[in-house]
């Protein structure tokens, strides 16, 4: 778990979707990674959050790609909607965030799932709405419909290039997603391949995994 999660801290840098990271595990192992991720966040209730408090906001997330993928929808909105409100709160963040958005998407999978159209559709245009606001703010940089001439153009890019430092801490940062998520994926082979011939859990062990989350 302790992989998985660091795995989804740099995520939004690597690849599209954070929880592929989930891939290729049966229903039984996922069950189990929900209860250890229970166990990361027992002394931090979801109710008593606070926008500060990013590294049970950052477990709280992983936890959400466990639900999403064990069907456990309900408990992934219940937790997402927290986090996006958390996110939104945060003088850093904010509610156009990209980070912001990025939660949501995962709050309409979540709602979709469990046939809250309307609900989905909300956040949707909310979504739609950000985007707009975006692009026109976007454009309104680069100087409307007409673009900028190639001197500006290089220019701007020239200020926008990232430092050596920066360029530095996030080739630093790729390594170490990639170091950990192979050890993710010798953990899973290594302790968990006994796992990989089960077609999933039944409604008894689900219900045992539900007994154990606390919500």
């Amino acid at each position: 778990f302790r992989h998985y999660r660091h795995c989804l801290e740099y995520s939004t840098d690597s690849f599209a979707d954070p929880y592929e990271s989930l891939d290729g595990l049966d229903r039984k192992t996922v069950a189990e990674l929900i209860v250890m991720s229970e166990e990361a966040v027992a002394d931090m209730p979801l109710d008593s959050l606070e926008w500060y408090h990013e590294k049970y906001i950052l477990d709280y997330f992983a936890e959400v790609g466990l639900f999403l993928r064990h069907g456990l929808d309900q408990w992934a909105e219940t937790t997402l909607r927290e986090i996006v409100r958390l996110r939104c709160e945060s003088p850093d963040i904010g509610p156009e965030h990209h980070e912001t958005r990025f939660l949501k998407k995962y709050l309409v999978q979540a709602l979709q799932n469990q046939g809250k159209k309307d609900e989905a559709k909300k956040v949707i245009k909310e979504l739609e709405d950000a985007d707009k606001a975006e692009r026109k703010e976007r454009q309104s940089l680069m100087g409307g419909d007409g673009g900028l001439d190639c001197f500006t153009c290089g220019a701007f890019e020239g200020l926008m290039d990232p430092n050596k430092d920066e360029r530095e801490e996030e080739e630093r940062l790729k390594k170490e997603v990639k170091a950990s998520k192979r050890a993710w994926r010798r953990i899973r082979e290594e302790r968990f391949k006994f796992l990989d011939a089960s077609n999933g859990i039944d409604d008894r062990d689900r219900s045992n995994v539900s007994d154990t989350s606390g919500y």
